[in-house]
């Protein structure tokens, strides 16, 4: 489906994603306007961490950066939250000591079994939002198996990974069906979470020692998180500071959606018709966003056909 949609479109679509990514973070009431010291100097502490050529190659020069970046967003998440309480942006944390108990009882009043399930409208009315969130879900995908393919075949030879595009489908398709009767939170129907994905493939691209296989880490993140999200003076000391790993997330994310829509593009025009429907779609939604994408890649890109017996009148 998504090798048919055109590549302005494509990068539109991408671009449009990232310009919302950063759109929903800085405009008025969102998280960033609300503690900018915090998450703004945490986001550039991520940013250096895990794009900038500098500590790339201070990596390879320093142990204690080679040890520091092999956390990833860890560290800025850290020092975002002792700028955000040096600077009163965020309280201090009552830590409680315990096992943290799910809220099974809170969690059923949101499942469909108890607020009942979409009439057939609403279906189809999320079309254009299905549409949309599949072609971002596919540059995902693009995103993460070009984070795991430079880090096997540029640093890895030792460890053939199997990347096969219909098994991500699988198995993501199988996981939000459960999701959606379970666990209806369209924030974890990706594929990927796109800033942890370059965190583990940073990692691994340091060798056996830091990672013995992209299997292996992949497992022990999630595992880890798992174990952590019952330990209760975890969870309450980071429960005041989600706002700073979800802006993180979604700056990172935004980042690396803009960088993938560039790379979709080939020719200035696709860039036009990219940009206008990124804008549209940031600002007016999916709907109309992928519909000024289609009118102007048929009025801009393709080649109507002009029969040949037409003739142009004769001047007088």
């Amino acid at each position: 489906m998504v090798d048919k949609v055109p590549n302005s479109i494509k990068a539109g679509i991408l671009l449009g994603a990232g310009v919302a990514a950063y759109m929903g973070e800085l405009k008025m009431g969102g998280r960033i306007p609300k503690t900018p010291i915090a998450i703004g100097l945490g986001s550039l502490v991520c940013f250096y961490m895990l794009f900038s050529v500098s500590f790339s190659k201070l990596k390879t020069e320093n142990k204690l950066a080679k040890i520091i970046g092999k956390y990833g967003m860890v560290p800025a998440m850290v020092v975002a939250i002792f700028i955000g309480m040096l600077v009163n942006e965020y309280p201090i944390p009552d830590i409680q000591w315990g096992i943290t108990m799910p809220d099974f009882q809170g969690m059923w009043a949101y499942l469909p079994f108890t607020v009942g399930f979409p009439e057939t409208d609403m279906f189809l009315k999320a079309i254009p939002t299905a549409i949309i969130a599949y072609i971002i879900a596919f540059g995902d995908v693009i995103v993460g198996t070009a984070l795991v393919k430079a880090s096997c075949e540029e640093s890895r030879p030792d460890e053939h990974v199997d990347i096969d595009t219909d098994r991500i489908h699988i198995i993501t398709g199988i996981r939000n069906v459960i999701h959606s009767f379970f666990a209806p939170y369209p924030g974890l129907a990706g594929p990927i979470w796109t800033a942890v994905t370059a965190t583990v493939a940073d990692r691994y691209r340091q060798g056996r020692p830091a990672m013995d296989s992209i299997i292996s880490g992949s497992g022990t993140f999630w595992i880890a998180g798992f174990i952590a999200l019952f330990i209760l003076p975890l969870v309450s000391f980071f429960k005041p500071f989600l706002p700073i790993g979800l802006s993180l997330t979604m700056v990172v994310t935004g980042y690396l959606c803009i960088i993938t829509a560039f790379k979709q593009i080939t020719e200035p025009i696709q860039l036009g018709v990219a940009g206008t429907m990124a804008v549209v779609l940031a600002m007016h939604g999916a709907a109309w966003g992928l519909g000024v994408g289609v009118v102007l890649h048929i009025f801009l890109e393709s080649r109507l056909r002009i029969s040949k017996n037409m003739e142009l009148p004769a001047e007088n």
